[in-house]
C-alpha cells in the first residue's frame, strides 16, 4: 500500500467523481512548479555526474551523459516534462503529518499492487525517490544503469519495435536520445536532495508528457509522426490536457488530471474523532465502503 496526505478540501475534490464514473481524480504538477525550483536541476545533473560511470564501457555513440545539460535542458519546451503525484510508504509518518495533511487532514490508503490503466496517459510509473546523501552513489549508479537498460528495453520490445530496431542500427545516437529523453522525464524525477526530504519517504506516480506549447510542433511535424504509428490528433489532445491554477501568492502552476479507478481505495487515516465522523459520513453519501481508521 501507499498514502496520499492531503487536506480535507482536496481530499473532498479528489473523489468528486467517485459517485458518478467511480474514480478518484487526483492534480499531477508539472515538476518545474515545485516549490523547490531547484528539484528537478538536481536530478538533471545528478545523472550528468554519474551517468559517465555506467556508459565507461560503452561506444561513444552510445554515451548520452553529457546531453543532461541543464542549461539546455531548462526551458526547451520540445521535451517530454514530468508531472508528479506524490505518496510515500506508511500512514504513522508524523513529518508528512505535519507538512501536509495537519490535525484536520486525511492520508487515503492506496492499493498499488495491481496493474491498472490510466486513461490519461499512454506512459504512467510509479517509482520510490531515491535520496542523495555522501553514500549515495553507488546505490545511484546502479539505478541509472538499470534505468537505462530498461528505457532502452522498452523502446524495443514496444508497439513500434520494428521502427526501433531499425534506429538503433542506422542511427544509434538517436537511439540513445530517445533514452535520455526517457531518464529526463522519468528517471530525474526520482532524485531528490537528503536533507529534510529523506522524511517523506515519497513515491512518484509520473506522467511524462511535453507541455501544451508542443503542439506547435506536432502540427509541424504530423507526417513524421504517423510514421512512427502514432496518431498526431490523439498527440494533440493528450498534450493540450494540460491545465492551470493560481497559487494562494498569485504564482501559476500547470498540472494534469490523473484519474485512478475508485476500487484501489483501501481506507483513510485521519488524526481526530470529529474527522473521523465527517469522512465517514462523506463517504457514506458517495456509497463508498471502506475503513476511517484513528492514528
Amino acid at each position: 500500500m501507499i498514502y496520499h496526505y492531503t487536506s480535507i478540501s482536496a481530499f473532498e475534490s479528489i473523489l468528486q467523481e467517485a459517485y458518478s464514473k467511480a474514480q478518484m481524480c487526483f492534480w499531477a504538477t508539472r515538476y518545474d512548479c515545485f516549490a523547490d525550483t531547484e528539484e528537478f536541476k538536481l536530478g538533471v545533473e545528478a545523472i550528468r555526474r554519474l551517468l559517465p560511470e555506467v556508459e565507461k564501457d560503452m561506444q561513444s555513440n552510445r554515451q548520452i551523459a553529457s546531453l543532461f545539460d541543464w542549461n539546455v535542458i531548462k526551458g526547451n519546451k520540445n521535451l517530454a516534462y514530468p508531472y508528479i503525484i506524490s505518496f510515500t510508504s506508511r500512514p504513522d509518518n508524523d513529518y508528512m503529518w505535519h507538512e501536509y495533511a495537519g490535525l484536520d487532514g486525511v492520508a487515503m490508503e492506496i492499493d498499488n499492487s495491481v496493474c491498472v490503466s490510466i486513461p490519461d496517459t499512454p506512459l504512467f510509473r510509479l517509482v520510490p525517490c531515491i535520496y542523495i546523501d555522501g553514500n549515495s552513489d553507488g546505490q545511484l549508479i546502479e539505478m541509472l544503469r538499470q534505468e537505462y537498460t530498461e528505457i532502452g528495453y522498452r523502446v524495443l520490445c514496444g508497439p513500434q519495435k520494428e521502427q526501433a530496431f531499425a534506429i538503433l542500427k542506422k542511427f544509434p545516437q538517436l537511439f540513445v536520445k530517445i533514452i535520455a529523453t526517457g531518464m529526463l522525464s522519468v528517471t530525474a524525477p526520482r532524485i531528490k536532495g537528503a536533507r529534510g526530504f529523506c522524511m517523506e519517504e515519497e513515491t512518484r506516480a509520473i506522467i511524462p508528457l511535453p507541455i501544451s506549447d508542443y503542439n506547435t510542433l506536432i502540427e509541424d511535424c504530423g507526417n513524421t509522426i504517423s510514421s512512427l504509428g502514432l496518431n498526431p490528433s490523439e498527440l494533440r489532445k493528450l498534450v493540450a490536457n494540460e491545465r492551470s491554477r493560481q497559487r494562494d501568492n498569485g504564482t501559476k502552476t500547470y498540472y494534469r488530471e490523473m484519474h485512478f479507478p475508485i476500487h484501489l481505495l483501501k481506507g483513510v487515516y485521519v488524526r481526530n474523532n470529529d474527522r473521523k465522523i465527517q469522512v465517514e459520513s462523506f463517504l457514506s453519501n458517495l456509497g463508498i465502503v471502506v475503513p476511517v481508521k484513528l492514528i
